[in-house]
């Protein structure tokens, strides 16, 4: 009996010693996720609360890597590229989803969400998984987020009222960007050391640009459609190399008139530009931005940065359309370097169905970063998380997540609805695939990124001979812009032929 006894006591201990030894076992996702700029001691503690609560579901835990937009290329796209181990990071087709495809560096999830990802398949509309398929493949697992995202503005109020000016919502004196000058003279007067017109580094976009936003996935927005109807009620199905054309030239030289004036920061092509910065300072009057309807966007760059109280107003200058780029607007995918592409997986099926993970990444914990206030609102204890990460657009499903006090308690259901009544674009599903003309691409991008934006950002002389309008569009011609739109086009009319 004696005998039986220490055996069993020493089982006991043994087991007692399982979960100890499984939890220091547990594999470690290294999540790369866009944001503000990293905060470790914060970053340290909400780790800590996630994966206490993940580990006993998914046999993982979490490491994230937050980089800052300025530094996303160098930190992390450079380490995808050489190969570092890597479990998920952040895409979407405005930073670089198709080149990331075709690069070869991310892997085919079709089967792993078959096999891990119900969750995902239960609350995740087939529109954004179809919408982000390349040639047929899944590459990306969305946000279940807007699918209806115009430019426009977001207005200082609070500065806009100091200079006699009583803006609204959709200000109807305001219908293009050119209609601000009046009020970023009076601002430039009254703040001869400020910088009226904000801009975000996104420089070859405008808020009342015509063109389909990021339309062929490339590093640059280079090549679009034009995204309304015309007054005819048809659509331009036209493939633009769009700094060849004269809406884009007329921009680039209203730019050039507000940069000599003083209206842009000399700083704003600059990838190292702070505009969140300035942005949570009130230094701005406009900000152009990509909206999302009910002055949402306004309300989470408001929440995730400012260090001084203003108020702000939204004004839309694009129509409501659905573009296939919007579907992918937020992605996470699994590079090929995974060591465990099914707990990555797993993962991802969290953020798409389970509401404490999904709000441990938003919010923080509980009782720590935030409180929560009734069964939506919480109210930050501090802006120390909420404010490094890429905001609520980046995390999971947006149907499971609080909301802050300061903001609509119906904020994530009229984020869905905004879409209802958009209208889809003539080549809505259409997906360039760019393995044929990648060198090319390289190059554009690479011309785009050394001579367009400062060009956009109001810094060069649209006639200076050699970094001009004209060189630019040599530049580009040089670099293989004919040869990728043919390709385009091409692959344009073989997807219209089988619609």
């Amino acid at each position: 009996m004696r005998k039986l006894l220490s055996m069993i006591l020493a089982l006991a201990m043994v087991l007692a010693l399982v979960p100890a030894a499984m939890a220091d076992d547990a594999y470690t996702l290294d999540i790369y996720w866009v944001g503000n700029g990293d905060n470790e001691a914060v970053r340290a503690g909400v780790e800590e609360a996630v994966n206490a609560y993940i580990e006993p579901l998914i046999g993982a835990k979490v490491s994230y890597h937050i980089i800052g937009w300025g530094d996303w290329n160098d930190k992390a796209i450079n380490a995808l590229q050489s190969g570092e181990k890597m479990d998920l990071i952040f895409t979407a087709d405005w930073e670089g989803y198709g080149v990331e495809v075709s690069g070869g560096l991310l892997m085919p999830l079709d089967d792993l969400l078959e096999k891990y990802g119900q969750g995902i398949k239960e609350t995740l509309p087939q529109t954004f998984l179809d919408g982000v398929k390349v040639n047929g493949v899944l590459y990306g697992i969305p946000t279940n987020k807007e699918l209806c995202v115009p430019e426009g503005l977001i207005i200082n109020k609070t500065a806009a009222n100091a200079i006699g000016w009583d803006v609204q919502p959709d200000d109807p004196t305001i219908k293009t960007t050119a209609d601000l000058e009046p009020w970023l003279e009076k601002y430039k007067a009254a703040y001869p050391e400020k910088y009226p017109y904000l801009m975000d580094g996104q420089a070859g976009r405008w808020a009342d640009e015509p063109w389909c936003p990021d339309w062929a996935g490339m590093g640059s927005n280079s090549i679009a459609m034009k995204m309304a109807k015309q007054e005819n009620g048809e659509f331009d199905e036209t493939i633009y190399s769009i700094f060849a054309t004269p809406e884009q030239e007329e921009h680039i030289r209203l730019m050039y008139k507000w940069g000599k004036a003083g209206y842009i920061s000399p700083d704003a092509a600059l990838t190292s530009f702070d505009y969140n910065g300035t942005f949570g300072r009130g230094d701005f009057l406009a900000f152009s931005q990509p909206l999302k309807g009910n002055g949402i966007k306004a309300n989470e760059m408001y929440a995730a940065n400012h260090t001084t109280d203003f108020e702000c107003v939204e004004i839309t200058l694009q129509p409501k359309y659905v573009v296939t780029t919007h579907a992918g607007g937020s992605m996470f995918g699994i590079p090929v370097t995974c060591k465990n592409p099914e707990a990555a997986m797993k993962y991802l099926n969290l953020m798409h169905s389970d509401a404490t993970l999904v709000n441990l990444m938003l919010f923080g914990a509980e009782g720590v970063n935030y409180t929560k206030v009734n069964d939506q609102q919480v109210e930050l204890t501090d802006q120390n998380w909420y404010g490094v990460h890429g905001g609520a657009w980046t995390v999971g499903n947006t149907k499971l997540q609080y909301v802050l006090t300061s903001e609509d308690p119906q904020k994530n259901a009229l984020l869905q609805s905004y879409a209802d009544d958009a209208i889809a674009t003539a080549s809505l599903g259409f997906r360039f695939v760019k393995d044929n003309v990648a060198d090319q691409i390289a190059a554009v991008d690479s011309v785009v990124s050394e001579m367009a934006n400062p060009l956009m950002c109001g810094q060069v002389d649209p006639d200076d001979p050699a970094l001009g309008i004209e060189a630019l569009k040599t530049a580009l011609t040089d670099a293989g812009m004919d040869e990728i739109i043919a390709e385009v086009q091409t692959q344009y009319d073989a997807w219209k032929a089988a619609q």
